[in-house]
């Protein structure tokens, strides 16, 4: 996430209107937009999105011998953020939100189409994890803070907040190694208790098949030019 400063008014908002919520957003942060790469696609949708769809099909081949799987990492995804004549999110306002909204929408497509081939994908979500993503804000105490309250939060029983990798890693390994049939069309969750025991639940992903189906052609048209 390129991240540009703190929201100030967005933090008030969200502490005064929905607190728990807030913490589990990126509204306490304003990201960069209009930021383009040089083969000309939105920085955080060929970050998080075009270059994983590319590489798993120059893969696929490979990981047919082995049944491989494709687990993407997603997020707090808001379908108010996605638009398809910006469907890169490259002149809006929350590119992150828009390419994990993506995520969501092409994964169970991407199962579908590789599953002939003994290939399977799936999203798992790792919750709310403290890294040092803030870091080029310049306020150290911030990052005290956020972990403070995620502590807090967690003891008081939410379990989205998984805060350190291991914790946060639970529905990555439980998707990479589960051996029954996993379903592609849930998303599957890291969770911990108070005191940090992991865990995973499911929730069945939030899809549009319009979108799915336009932002599938989207990228097929866009792995044929890479092709070429």
């Amino acid at each position: 996430m390129a991240i540009k400063s703190l929201n100030i008014r967005g933090i008030i908002r969200g502490l005064l209107t929905h607190p728990i919520a807030f913490f589990e957003s990126s509204e306490a942060l304003t990201q960069q937009s209009g930021l383009v790469t040089p083969d000309k696609l939105g920085l955080t949708f060929q970050t998080n999105v075009f270059g994983h769809y590319l590489l798993v099909h120059k893969l696929v081949s490979l990981m047919s011998r082995t049944k491989g799987r494709v687990i993407w990492t997603g997020s707090s995804a808001s379908q108010l953020e996605f638009s398809q004549s910006d469907y890169m999110h490259i002149h809006g306002q929350k590119p992150y939100e828009s390419s994990k909204y993506i995520v969501d929408q092409i994964a169970p497509k991407m199962d579908e189409r590789l599953r002939l081939r003994g290939v399977r994908c799936f999203v798992g979500e790792p919750g709310n994890v403290c890294t040092s993503f803030l870091a080029n804000i310049g306020v150290p105490v911030l990052q005290m803070l956020i972990v403070l309250v995620f502590y807090l939060m967690r003891i008081c029983g939410l379990q989205r907040f998984t805060i350190d990798a291991q914790c946060a890693s639970a529905a990555f390994i439980y998707l990479a190694f589960a051996k029954d049939d996993v379903d592609a069309s849930q998303k599957y969750y890291s969770c911990a208790s108070r005191w940090g025991r992991s865990s995973v639940v499911r929730a069945p992903l939030e899809c549009c098949e319009q979108d799915a189906e336009f932002l599938i052609d989207k990228l097929d048209a866009l792995v044929d030019r890479f092709d070429q």
